[in-house]
């Protein structure tokens, strides 16, 4: 099973995109082609290709667009499972009882 959930789209000539801020950090990955990127309070443009990414942190806007197209993936991580944390919950109880 992957640790992240996937989003793919492609972006035209001329296309431009903007992916809202986000609760946590995300990885965007170039697939295909080139893709020029301003984030939200930065101060510099990013260009990348195909096969390089940018790591996005929590709170950050990002403006896409191909130059002139690209196809890139937004990577975020997969919310974690209520199970594994009763798993947790059960597993302390256990070593609380463990000697005293």
């Amino acid at each position: 099973m992957s640790d992240n959930t996937r989003f793919t789209t492609r972006l035209a000539a001329g296309e431009a995109l903007t992916l809202a801020a986000a609760r946590g950090p995300r990885r965007l990955v170039v697939t295909s082609g080139r893709l020029w990127l301003t984030v939200s309070g930065g101060t510099d443009d990013h260009w990348l290709r195909a096969g390089e990414g940018l790591t996005v942190a929590a709170g950050e806007e990002i403006v896409a667009e191909g130059w002139p197209q690209a196809e890139f993936q937004l990577l975020q991580p997969v919310p974690q499972r209520r199970t594994e944390a009763r798993s947790a919950r059960g597993w302390r109880m256990n070593l609380a009882g463990q000697g005293t």
